[in-house]
């Protein structure tokens, strides 16, 4: 009976030691995640200071910059060109657009994500390698995306297009001439014919009546003429719109280089 209850105790203090054991455990699986959970947050806050203000890498969807971007292509760009943005508003930049650049910008229909539904966003699109992303769903997602396009007009230019080119008379001269003329990026741009007896007023009928552009207004367009959203339907940007300048393609690696 002595020796049963002897063991019993024995029996009972291994339990309890093990217990213990089995806590500090816990306790040391709680602060190993809590500090992993704070290396991946010091991560991401420098990834955000990174592409905010310095550099930043975006994955193409549209057709609109074909044959110059393809869908699938990935691309480096930096909000230090025109000014990166923070909550004290925009940032002053290293340079003015210049026809040519290609910009990565958010049309004057699109609307600007909150800060703490962008800042989800952006840790979501992290973690995920840039795979998944809440806020680019749905219609309102459609509405709020940014668009690369190219810069074709500048402040003071009269604008026109012909056949699919744009006729540009900078301000201060007489002469108007192409946007390869202008350009400081050589280029080329694609377009469907428009179907027989489609009206010059009519979108992708390769006509725009002359249009000037006002102080600090830019005219953003695609190098697909017939298959891109730009200035042409919802006019031109101001600076403030425009967040990044695009610098090279990294992907896919045949066709790296700077744009």
């Amino acid at each position: 009976m002595l020796v049963s209850n002897a063991k019993q105790i024995i029996a009972g203090r291994v339990n309890v030691l093990g217990k213990r054991r089995s806590y500090a455990e816990a306790v040391l699986g709680r602060r190993k995640t809590v500090r992993r959970l704070g290396l991946l947050f010091l991560v991401f806050l420098c990834y955000e200071i990174l592409s905010g203000f310095f550099l930043s890498n975006y994955s193409t969807k549209s057709i609109s910059m074909e044959p110059t971007i393809a869908p699938g292509d990935r691309v480096l760009a930096t909000p230090l060109a025109f000014g990166p943005s923070s909550f004290l508003g925009k940032l002053p930049g290293l340079a003015k657009p210049e026809r040519g650049d290609i910009v990565v910008a958010r049309p004057n229909y699109a609307k600007r994500p909150g800060f703490w539904g962008g800042l989800f966003d952006s840790f979501v699109s992290f973690v995920t390698f840039q795979l998944v992303s809440p806020a680019a769903g749905g219609f309102e997602g459609i509405l709020s995306a940014p668009t690369l396009l190219r810069v074709v007009g500048v402040p003071g230019d009269t604008i026109a297009m012909e056949d699919y080119v744009f006729k540009i008379k900078a301000e201060g001269t007489d002469q108007s001439l192409t946007e390869f003329e202008l350009s400081t990026k050589r280029y080329d741009v694609s377009h469907d014919e428009a179907p027989e007896l489609w009206s010059a007023d009519l979108p992708d009928s390769g006509h725009m009546d002359a249009r000037t552009l006002g102080k600090d207004e830019y005219f953003l367009a695609g190098d697909s003429r017939s298959s891109s959203s730009d200035s042409r339907l919802w006019g031109p940007v101001r600076l403030e719109r425009l967040q990044d300048k695009v610098l090279l393609r990294y992907w896919p690696p045949r066709r790296f280089g700077p744009l």
